[in-house]
């Protein structure tokens, strides 16, 4: 069975300063992959942070379907066994973290690394790929769950070309 390394990609309220952590995915060694929605924290809500950057998101949808901050910290310590964990290195996704597992003043057991470093392609190519697997099957590279999966997927196409 294939083991792939844990990548991980968060989804946030706004990109500013005052935004939040409102989605998270991450996938397992196996090649599953785990999204959820973050119920934001009240203290979280203190600003115009609420006021979401991708108008398909509210906090309706959040408050409904979203899970509690320490319910996602839970969840990811029992699936995340390794010391680093791996993004696209696009995004703010350490400062994601960091703001969900504060809210309870636990530290992550794992750090953020970008995953570009695993592979010998160069950090520019990596990111070419990937963006163009994006495009050609049509996903939104605005969405955590579609970056993981691309990841997931270019892993697999570079672990090929090596054999």
């Amino acid at each position: 069975m294939t083991q792939y390394p844990i990548f991980i990609d968060f989804e946030c309220s706004s990109p500013d300063e005052d935004g939040f952590p409102i989605a998270v995915c991450w996938s397992l060694p196996d090649g599953q992959v785990k999204t959820t929605l973050i119920t934001p924290e009240d203290h979280w809500l203190n600003s115009n942070s609420h006021l979401f950057d991708d108008e398909r998101v509210n906090l309706g949808d959040l408050m409904m379907h979203g899970v509690s901050a320490l319910e996602v910290i839970r969840e990811m310590q029992g699936d995340i066994d390794q010391d680093v964990v791996y993004n696209d290195a696009l995004g703010e996704d350490e400062h994601w973290l960091e703001m969900l597992f504060s809210a309870y003043e636990i530290e992550p057991s794992f750090r953020i690394e970008p995953a570009p470093q695993l592979y010998t392609v160069g950090f520019e190519s990596w990111m070419n790929t990937k963006q163009q697997w994006l495009e050609d099957q049509g996903l939104d590279n605005y969405q955590s769950e579609t970056n993981v999966v691309a990841m997931l997927n270019l892993h697999q196409q570079l672990e090929d070309q090596q054999y």
